[in-house]
């Protein structure tokens, strides 16, 4: 169902009631208000914290980045969590001769793993004072919206930062880990030379086409066919996760024309996403590096853990300066079935 927006009031606004009611059941957006607000907001709000967060800034919040294009985001725990454990089910067993007299037979199991993460708590805030909303006020502008929206995108781009590289904080009462450092992800492999070199820079775009072909002949043996034929009905898609300063070496063309994307997209068709990574940038011994990943609805191979993306605070007022915290908490990236990733360096 399409929620309606005014964007030109708050998100507490009663106009805006259905939203943020979305929004916080999905844990984007939360308030604290313990303590009582100093003085009243200019925009009718039922909580004073979310008096100058207006739906722009949410949808700032949640826009996708890079790390949403490798894993929808997924909440996991709730505010105040300093652990969370998430439960990953694997499907197992075989069939045996069917004798017709007994059911002493080889059986099918369910095996359960628990992954283990930290939460990262971390903030930001917005600051404003009545010379510079005076100013900005000339243009039109509601000076403390805009600077709350910043805040927003501020959290937001951590978000994806911790999704990558997790969170090396000694106040952490486990780690948090991301998709670079994710104990569970198998060793790096180095793409094959040609003429007795791996960078992509030096190679022809058959041969980069090859490389990713190899990736995805290791990822079918790594699951036994699945990434072809899928978990169920073969809904599955891959994405080729790839360094942005080596990603435009799949658009290079050769003498004919025809570039390592080009060959890409006749070989997988539509099944194939090609994502621009800069955190994979000399992500492993000064090498550019690449991840092919299978993805597949209701087996979400990586999930893109958070507690709250946004937790607003009440505004402190002292003299002729507002101020507002704004707080969010990460799980990091958690790996739930690492058969379905591969990953290489050697590209730079």
């Amino acid at each position: 169902m399409k929620i309606k927006v005014n964007n030109s009031v708050s998100i507490a606004h009663g106009d805006n009631s259905a939203y943020l009611k979305a929004a916080m059941a999905k844990g984007i957006v939360g308030v604290n208000n313990a303590a009582p607000m100093v003085t009243a907001p200019n925009i009718n709000a039922p909580f004073g914290a979310l008096a100058y967060i207006r739906p722009q800034a949410i949808e700032v919040l949640t826009s996708p980045r890079v790390a949403d294009r490798l894993a929808a985001p997924s909440k996991n725990g709730k505010w105040g969590d300093e652990i969370v454990n998430i439960k990953v089910r694997e499907y197992t067993g075989v069939t045996s001769p069917d004798d017709g007299m007994t059911s002493d037979v080889l059986q099918a199991k369910v095996n359960y793993d628990n992954k283990t993460r930290g939460v990262y708590y971390y903030a930001t805030s917005w600051t404003s004072n009545d010379r510079a909303e005076a100013s900005v006020g000339s243009f039109n502008e509601n000076y403390r919206a805009d600077n709350a929206e910043a805040a927003m995108r501020t959290l937001a781009i951590d978000r994806n930062k911790f999704f990558f590289n997790g969170v090396s904080y000694k106040g952490l009462a486990h780690p948090v880990t991301g998709l670079l450092n994710d104990p569970s992800l198998p060793a790096y492999l180095t793409v094959p030379s040609v003429s007795s070199n791996t960078t992509w820079a030096s190679k022809q775009p058959e041969d980069i086409a090859n490389d990713i072909t190899a990736a995805y002949s290791a990822l079918g043996a790594k699951t036994d066919g699945i990434v072809a034929e899928g978990v169920e009905r073969g809904a599955g898609r891959l994405v080729l996760a790839v360094a942005s300063t080596s990603e435009p070496y799949l658009r290079k063309n050769n003498n004919y024309g025809k570039s390592a994307a080009a060959i890409l997209k006749e070989t997988y068709g539509d099944k194939l996403d090609i994502v621009g990574v800069p955190q994979f940038t000399n992500a492993d011994s000064n090498s550019d590096v690449f991840y092919l990943i299978y993805r597949e609805n209701g087996y979400e191979t990586i999930l893109n853990s958070y507690v709250e993306m946004a937790r607003a605070y009440p505004l402190f007022v002292k003299d002729s300066v507002v101020e507002q915290k704004i707080s969010a908490a990460t799980s990091g990236a958690v790996v739930q079935y690492p058969m379905f990733v591969v990953r290489y360096n050697g590209l730079s």
